[in-house]
């Protein structure tokens, strides 16, 4: 190959490897993700938003009165030392499922309890043997819709213990 061919390839490759470069560049470049939240974030307004965001998380949280360990004289009774109730520090109801740990199976459900209710002794809603039973009591923060219902706005589970004596 003359000295004139070769010139003309070689510009001829480098052209062509400029291109794939840039076509790659165009097709591996990251998109900015659309903002879901609605905010800009820019240096006047970060304060704004972090404290935006700190009132969604917080109002996320909540306190419940509960005690660990639950005493049942038997299936059927009711306790006379477990406490579950909710905080008058909190903003929303709350409501509680207790869940058995081994089956999965839950054992009681509250109503809807309003803020600073506490419950009175309460039986469970299911019959169980005499025995001791490890049990998550799943708390639900509630969230009021407009028709009136309630909507599980976020929540957390609290180990018990719950013994049942005869």
């Amino acid at each position: 190959m003359d000295k004139k061919k070769k010139i003309i390839v070689g510009s001829i490759v480098i052209l062509l490897l400029v291109i794939i470069g840039v076509l790659l560049f165009l097709l591996l470049r990251k998109e900015p993700e659309e903002d879901t939240t609605g905010y800009v974030l820019d240096e006047g307004n970060y304060q704004q938003i972090q404290g935006d965001m700190a009132n969604e998380v917080a109002e996320g949280y909540f306190q419940t009165y509960m005690n660990t360990t639950w005493t049942f004289a038997d299936g059927t009774s009711e306790t006379q030392d477990a406490v579950l109730g909710n905080s008058p520090d909190n903003t929303k109801p709350i409501r509680c499922e207790v869940i058995l740990e081994d089956t999965g199976e839950i054992v009681y459900k509250t109503g809807v309890l309003p803020v600073g209710a506490v419950l009175e002794p309460f039986k469970l809603d299911k019959d169980l043997d005499a025995g001791t039973y490890k049990a998550v009591c799943q708390t639900y923060l509630l969230k009021e819709q407009e028709n009136g219902t309630y909507e599980d706005f976020s929540s957390a589970g609290f180990y018990v213990t719950i013994e049942v004596e005869n």
